[in-house]
């Protein structure tokens, strides 16, 4: 895991029209990355990739550090210094940023321009926002895990308007983030919501009627095993309509197929590198790159891990 840093505006010019070349990561495998303990870097929780393979993670520093697909530290953005960046989403517009004030004092939603560090806030007033996500039309999804609710805001900012809040979102034990992770299935027809703080996922029917916005229960830890679900937090769909759950207490990459059935584990198999409260995944390619935040294990700490996977990610924005 090399490591070199030159200014992101001639970083940002100079890969911008390139594909980043690396080898394929070996299916089935968790393996360390990135190191993410030092200043600039630390407690990863957020991740997003650019099309053309650069990794942008923002962690409780309250920057964006930029890797490639091989674990190069490339540089980073200085967004909002001791704020805890969270979940984040690339576009063509800019990486949209779930930012919360120091001590989770409440939050707003930005677009940084991943050159720069600059940024736009787009709506404010969150309790805890979390995780992102964009429908066909460009609305942006967020969660707030303290409101147990979901959020929209337009691309062009004005402010957040409620879409859904349910009592199931809302935080239920520990740890104290109730929704979390949200994705889209193929379709759109239904956003999925994960609530860390009881081991499950809902879905939520989309539709422009708010009284047809029902919410269901689409998997359950506590019904599909010891370990299952604990601590879900982030989540992306695969091209299969497989669902890819950081649970960030059990240490683990668990896949849920299109019913909810549990299909696979990843973090405690043979030939794993562990990981260390996987908070957020992205795919590139074959590569599913994990944002692993080290919670309660070091102030300091963090990495980045990539799992090998049989199928590319499903798209995660318009």
């Amino acid at each position: 895991m090399r490591r070199w840093l030159i200014p992101v505006v001639a970083l940002v010019t100079l890969l911008a029209a390139q594909p980043a070349l690396a080898a394929q990561p070996a299916q089935g495998v968790v393996r360390d990355l990135a190191d993410a303990n030092n200043a600039r870097c630390h407690n990863p929780e957020g991740i997003t990739a650019s099309p053309n393979g650069l990794l942008y993670a923002a962690g409780l520093s309250g920057n964006i550090c930029i890797y490639d697909l091989s674990g190069n530290e490339l540089g980073h953005l200085t967004v909002a210094p001791n704020h805890a960046l969270l979940g984040e989403l690339y576009t063509p517009e800019g990486i949209y940023v779930a930012d919360n004030n120091p001590g989770f004092t409440g939050g707003r939603l930005i677009r940084v321009d991943p050159a720069t560090g600059a940024f736009v806030v787009l709506a404010e007033g969150f309790g805890a926002p979390n995780a992102i996500a964009q429908d066909h039309s460009g609305t942006l999804y967020v969660s707030d895990s303290f409101a147990g609710a979901i959020y929209t805001v337009s691309p062009n900012g004005g402010g957040k308007t409620l879409w859904r809040a349910d009592p199931q979102l809302q935080p239920q034990g520990n740890p104290p983030f109730g929704a979390n992770g949200v994705a889209f299935d193929r379709t759109q027809s239904w956003l999925y919501v994960a609530n860390t703080s009881d081991d499950k996922i809902f879905r939520i029917r989309v539709s422009d009627d708010p009284t047809e916005r029902t919410i269901q229960l689409f998997a359950d830890g506590a019904t599909l095993g010891p370990g299952a679900l604990d601590g879900a937090d982030g989540i992306q769909f695969d091209v299969k309509g497989n669902l890819y759950v950081c649970a960030n207490q059990a240490n683990e990459i668990q896949v849920l197929s299109p019913s909810g059935a549990l299909i696979a584990r990843y973090g405690h198999n043979a030939g794993d590198d562990p990981l260390d409260f996987p908070a957020s995944p992205i795919f590139h390619e074959r590569g599913l790159y994990i944002a692993n935040l080290a919670l309660g294990t070091a102030p300091n700490g963090g990495k980045i891990s990539v799992l090998g996977v049989p199928f590319p990610g499903a798209p995660a924005a318009h």
